[in-house]
This record gives C-alpha cells, structure tokens and sequence, in this order.
C-alpha cells in the first residue's frame, strides 16, 4: 500500500510540476509504514502503551466545524478510555494545511500530540504538490467516519437531480458549486463525476471552510455546494439533491439519489476523517490509541448519541484508512491530470 501510494505521489506531483516537491519529505519504501498496521520507528514498538500525561489533539479547521463538533463530542469518553485528559488545539487555515504542517513540524512525535482531521489536507492536497509533506509523512491511527458526499442546493431550488444535470449537460460552464478548496474532497467529489463524463460546472473555492460555502450558497453567489452528512445535518434551508458517495444511513437521507441510481458507476466518494500519527510515534503508542478508539465507536450508548448530533460513527482501522485513501487517489488523478 505504502509503496503504491509513494509511486501514485510521485507520478502525479510531477504532472503538476509542483515548485515545492523538492522540498518535501522524502517518501521511501523502506520506511516506516504510513498504514496503522506498521507505525513509525521505535524501540518502544512492541512493549505496551501507557499515556501518563495529557496528549494535545491538532485539529486544522476551525472551532465549531463540523470535525471539530466530532472530536470534542468523542471527548470525554476518548479520554476515560485513554487514561488520560485531551487538549484540543484549533489550527485552521489552508483546507487543512495550516494546521497539518504544525503538527509535523512543531510537535514532538511521541505519541503524546495526534492529528484529527478530514482526508482534504493528508489525502488530496499533496498531490498537487500544495504541501511540504505527503501522505507517507503520517501513520493512519484509526477511522472514526466515512460519509457521504453531497451535492447541495438551498431549499429555494427546486429541481430535482436530474434536472440539474440536464442544466449542466446544456449549459457548458454555466453552473457553479462552492467548496472548501480546489484539489481537496469536497471539489473532488464532484470534478470526478464531471470529468469523467466530459461535463462542464465551474469550480468556486471558499478558504473559509463549509460555513463559507453554505453562506455562498444561501446568498446566491453560487449555484450549490458541495460538503458532507455531519456539515448538511447541521444546517437549516439547504438539502441534498444528489448523493456523490455511498447509500446514507441516515434515514432522512436514504431517499437522495446517488450518482449509481442516476445511471453513473464508479464515482463513489466518501468522506472520511480520523486520527493521524506522525510516521516516527512509536507503535505502540499507534495501537493503544487506536484501541481506544474502537472502543468509544463501538459503544452502542455512544454511537446513538453521536448519530442524533449529526456524527454518524465508522470505526476503521489505520489500514482500513490506507485502504479508502488509495482508491480516492485513484478517483482524483484524472481530475489533477486534466488541470495540467
């Protein structure tokens, strides 16, 4: 996996020509593994973890975010199950960037700092060379969602979804959809399908985050926006009209027509986030937090709570997270080819 996803970096940072490669970290073979099965380098690595003291987690979007909202309502039972008190530290800027680069860069890789976030700044970004790390930078700790995608528009548009890609189909670069930034999940999600059809809708990046979009949106700067299940839950006069990812279990969901019901297969996109490492923590540090984790998201008291807060729980492990992270790469490449 590692190996594979060092190669589809490489291959796509020099289609993009990317001025910052040369100052990015290294990617290598031999290295300790980015997968949560074989986390960074450590005499450590096979003895068990205890965490004595309180570990700070990076979270690189703003506070009341979406993947904000997630962390703290896993707060309390993360840190009974850890043994030890959370700090949750807000770094936004830069769809992720910002915040993903201080926590490589300024923070000890001891297990006791870890990163909380969407796929956006540790999956799309560096792949158009946007980034002085890559994906091999981090060790994937554990999962803790996978929702879908969503095309959507204000509660005044009422077309349905195939009316909008008629509208699309007829109206070459006349339709507009707002996202947290161009090469992250939300523009992905969408570009792919377009792309991939040979469709024309125009791209509206907002650096401000899916509260920028939603705004947009509802004040008629663009036609829709793209963002996930936790971000459309939490917001009123908006609705989804077509499903860019798998089947909801939302229930209030499932009747949105995913891209597979309208007659198009293969765009599947999801939306995931979780828990990353350093690539140096030592393992077990990986395993004892990941450990945790499961534990908090397959806690049926837990799981009902979170979903009735918009935050639908998916356990996955650290090569679960490599798993989803490959086939993404592999969605978004045709996309990145064809901005040059």
């Amino acid at each position: 996996m590692k190996k594979l996803l060092a190669l589809v970096l490489a291959c796509v940072m020099s289609l993009s020509m990317a001025a910052c490669s040369s100052s990015a970290p290294a990617a290598s073979a031999g290295s300790s593994s980015a997968g949560g099965s074989s986390a960074g380098g450590s005499a450590s690595g096979d003895s068990a973890f205890s965490f004595d003291s309180p570990i700070t987690v990076v979270v690189p979007f703003k506070a009341g975010s979406a993947t904000d909202n997630q962390i703290r309502l896993m707060q309390s039972k993360l840190e009974k199950a850890l043994g030890t008190n959370l700090v949750i530290v807000n770094a936004e800027g830069g769809s992720g960037t910002i915040g993903t680069t201080e926590y490589l860069t300024n923070y000890a890789a001891d297990g006791y700092t870890i990163l909380y976030t969407l796929a956006t700044p540790v999956v799309y970004k560096p792949l158009g060379g946007d980034t002085a790390y890559t994906y091999d930078d981090l060790t994937s700790v554990a999962r803790t969602s996978s929702q879908p995608m969503y095309l959507i528009v204000p509660d005044s548009e009422t077309r349905s979804a195939q009316e909008i890609l008629d509208y699309i189909k007829e109206n070459p670069g006349k339709f507009t959809y707002a996202n947290v930034g161009n090469g992250g999940n939300g523009h992905l999600a969408f570009a792919s399908f377009l792309v991939g059809e040979g469709l024309d809708a125009v791209s509206v990046p907002y650096s401000g985050g899916t509260a920028d979009c939603y705004t947009a949106m509802m004040g008629g700067e663009v036609n829709a926006a793209v963002y996930g299940e936790a971000d459309l839950l939490a917001r009123e006069d908006n609705h989804a009209v077509i499903n860019l990812g798998s089947k909801s279990t939302v229930e209030s969901l499932q009747d949105v027509p995913t891209l597979a019901d309208l007659g198009y297969e293969g765009y599947e996109t999801n939306n995931m986030a979780g828990f990353f490492y350093n690539k140096d923590v030592p393992a077990a540090a990986v395993t004892a937090f990941e450990d945790a984790v499961e534990s908090v998201l397959t806690d049926p008291e837990f799981v009902a709570e979170a979903t009735a807060a918009g935050f639908v729980p998916s356990f996955g492990t650290g090569a679960d997270m490599d798993k989803q992270a490959e086939a993404a790469i592999e969605k978004a490449m045709p996309v990145l080819e064809s901005l040059g």
